[in-house]
């Protein structure tokens, strides 16, 4: 500083002491202050700012060596005027910033910093953290250094190395005094790279390995000698620096850093670092993708807290109410200390609520990370989710012994699949449900046959959820359980017998049909053919077919209503044509002329009972027939849950599919059974029991309003025991329902 500096804030203070005596007026004195000092930068104007800014850093590094060199215990930060000198230095650097043009050259006053290597050693005096509490100012002033510097200038060496020594000072401790600054400091760094996402190739290291020395990365040599200081884990700086060079495997020390912070007590600081997480995750660029999911513990953490979440949950806890838990818009970390909310309030009050609650936001937030970030890393979350928390939690919970434990984690499992959006959380959790593993040995097995065993074993309540998973994996939009669990096996189309069919066409239109599903090449472009499969021209006959299912004297009403389902059935067609849009599914019902690898999958399948067939319809659809012929002997409950299913699969769009399920007119190998031929199977079994009874149109017109009306109109008692008639009146209304999926399809192909 000048003399006439010093001479005015000598001043300044003398006037200040003598304004609080009393008989003085303050404002008179301020505005003789202000008089004097105008004076002085009139007869000595002041220095220029890199002249103020070397004065205070000269002053602060004086403090800090005699701090390095006391051999007793050192002052608190407090007690000295490092933190003045920081901010007037920082005050500087801000004021000569906004004067520079943006992205523009350095200015004068940071010209300075990096000659001298100014935070070069102001990082090292943070990291060794002496004065005490050094370190926290040093964040702050990093931090508005950060604020202020085009993220341009963020490459130079003498920037970027400091900020990696403050980062690697991050991971050091959890709750650490001064994690409020460090995630201020650490949330201000995420924000540049994600303005220049090549940043953060600067923050792994190293970069690439040739012959032991890291290129790309050099060690910190560029940082002024500093005593070595003992860091958290008993290594010192220079010896980590050391080691660095010498390790074959890049660090990222910055998502490091990150998970430290997703560590802390305070919610905010988590929900921070999460938002960073997901930031760093999602950019793009070189192998910092792969470096995350090799080299950090970034996916485990992830998976590690979702389990956390899971075994939070009671036991007690009511499975039906999982369902209806609404998703929210919260998907941070800190949903796992059950904060309160609005839209918990809505939900009602049970036990294991918030748990619950925990456990979806926290999977949420897992999706959300999945679906930001790159293949790579998407993957390697996904694997380490089905290993940790899939094989390791829930496989054993769904074959637990206790059957309130498997119902809860049926109803999770349900609610898992309807939460996640991301293909490849949906898919991983999927294939884990559905594919045939032939890797698993002794005592395991693949989960698709402990779920079709759970399907198909008392008690119904089980069954039913078991049910409504498989029926869930089917709906959900993108899902590949379609295609392991059913489309696998139809495509071969070896329930069509092509040798027969030749010679029992019984119209011109059925011919024409076969012979159109084989033209290609006849529309014009950019037009789609009318499917000859999904909209054949006997769809008159196919619907007949349906109706007649049940004859006329054993239907419960005189009523025509089937045009009362075609509206649903309308409107659900198209919603499950555009989830299934990107499948690339066929749109002809063909034989293929080789076997394809599809056909490989129903070979390796353990089928004793499909010795009569050369076909094999897969396990899903083998248990849906095996069902749909035991609707007199099943709970009415689980008869609905059975036509539920059957009919999910006949809204589907694929030609073989819909071939099997919903043309009765279609030749069919020897021993096939499809949903019409087993319903008529079951009522041909039922009929005679039913009409030997002289009362069975009134008992049929009773069960009807007890199921589906109500008992105003009857004062009649029926057997409660007696289930053939409400499998009948089951029959009567799934086979109207399919009779217009059928319909239904032919309307949306031919018109649209």
């Amino acid at each position: 500083m000048s003399c006439v500096e010093i001479f005015g804030f000598v001043l300044n203070e003398t006037l200040c002491r003598t304004s609080r005596k009393r008989k003085h007026d303050p404002v008179m004195f301020s505005r003789i202050s202000d008089a004097l000092q105008a004076a002085a930068d009139v007869v000595a104007p002041p220095c220029p700012r890199v002249e103020d800014l070397r004065y205070h850093w000269t002053q602060l590094s004086i403090i800090c060596q005699r701090c390095q060199h006391n051999e007793g215990q050192t002052p608190a930060i407090e007690e000295t005027h490092v933190p003045r000198h920081l901010t007037q230095m920082l005050k500087m650097l801000v004021a000569e910033e906004r004067e520079q043009r943006v992205g523009g050259p350095l200015s004068p006053c940071m010209e300075y910093l990096v000659q001298e290597k100014v935070l070069a050693t102001l990082a090292s005096h943070a990291r060794a953290d002496r004065p005490l509490g050094i370190r926290q100012h040093a964040y702050v002033f990093l931090v508005g250094v950060l604020n202020h510097l085009h993220h341009s200038h963020l490459h130079h060496g003498p920037v970027h190395k400091p900020l990696q020594v403050m980062v690697k000072a991050s991971c050091e401790m959890r709750a650490s005094p001064y994690e409020h600054e460090e995630m201020e400091f650490l949330s201000t760094l995420c924000e540049k790279i994600r303005q220049d996402s090549s940043i953060i190739l600067l923050y792994i290291q190293p970069i690439a390995i040739t012959g032991g020395v890291p290129s790309g990365f050099t060690p910190d040599d560029s940082f002024p000698p500093t005593p070595t200081h003992e860091v958290a884990n008993g290594t010192s700086v220079d010896e980590q620096n050391s080691s660095a060079g010498q390790k074959s495997q890049p660090k990222f020390p910055l998502v490091d850093a990150l998970l430290n912070m997703c560590h802390s007590a305070d919610s905010r600081i988590s929900s921070m670092a999460h938002d960073c997480l997901v930031s760093v995750a999602s950019i793009r660029q070189g192998h910092s993708s792969s470096t995350i999911a090799r080299h950090t513990l970034l996916p485990h953490y992830l998976a590690s807290r979702l389990v956390t979440a899971s075994d939070a949950i009671p036991k007690e806890t009511e499975p039906a109410l999982i369902e209806d838990i609404p998703l929210t818009e919260r998907s941070k970390g800190e949903a796992l200390e059950g904060s309160d909310s609005e839209e918990e309030d809505d939900i009602g009050e049970f036990p294991g609520r918030r748990e619950v609650i925990a456990f979806l936001n926290w999977l949420t937030f897992c999706d959300k990370f999945v679906g930001a970030c790159d293949g790579t890393l998407g993957s390697s979350i996904c694997s380490t989710i089905r290993e940790v928390f899939l094989e390791g939690v829930l496989r054993g919970m769904l074959n637990n012994e206790d059957e309130d434990t498997i119902s809860l984690y049926l109803a999770i499992t349900a609610k898992i699949i309807t939460s996640v959006s991301s293909p490849l959380l949906v898919n991983s959790t999927i294939s884990w449900l559905s594919e045939d593993s032939e890797e698993l040995e002794g005592e395991e097995c693949a989960m698709r046959h402990h779920l079709m065993k759970l399907c198909q074993q008392p008690p119904h309540h089980l069954q039913i959820q078991a049910l409504r998973l498989l029926q869930v994996m089917i709906e959900k939009p993108g899902s590949m359980a379609v295609q392991s669990l059913v489309l696998n096996y139809v495509m071969t189309r070896g329930y069509h017998d092509s040798s027969a069919a030749e010679h029992q066409q019984s119209s011109w239109s059925d011919e024409e049909d076969e012979r159109y599903k084989h033209r290609e090449g006849e529309t014009s472009p950019g037009s789609v053919p009318i499917s000859r499969t999904l909209a054949p021209t006997n769809i008159n006959k196919i619907v007949k077919r349906f109706l007649m299912v049940v004859p006329e004297e054993l239907r419960s009403t005189n009523k025509d209503d089937f045009e009362s389902y075609m509206a649903d059935a309308e409107r659900q067609y198209r919603d499950v044509c555009r989830s299934c849009v990107s499948f690339g599914w066929p749109r002809e019902a063909v034989t293929p002329e080789c076997p394809s690898d599809s056909s490989s999958t129903a070979s390796r399948e353990s089928r004793p009972e499909a010795e009569g067939s050369n076909f094999y319809e897969g396990p899903l659809l083998r248990m849906l027939m095996d069902f749909l012929e035991h609707l007199p002997d099943q709970d009415y409950d689980i008869n609905l849950q059975v036509t539920s299913l059957v009919a999910t699969l006949a809204l589907l769009p694929h030609p073989h599919l819909h071939e099997y399920l919903l043309n009765p007119t279609v030749t069919l190998s020897e021993g096939v059974r499809t949903p019409c031929t087993v319903l008529s199977s079951v009522v041909s079994k039922i009929h005679q029991p039913i009409v030997e009874r002289e009362d069975y149109v009134d008992h049929l017109k009773v069960t009807r309003y007890q199921l589906l009306g109500t008992m105003e109109e009857f004062d009649f008692e029926r057997d409660d025991d007696d289930r053939k008639f409400e499998a009948l009146i089951v029959i009567e209304e799934f086979t109207k329902e399919l009779a217009s999926i059928a319909y239904a399809k032919y309307r949306t192909e031919c018109h649209g």
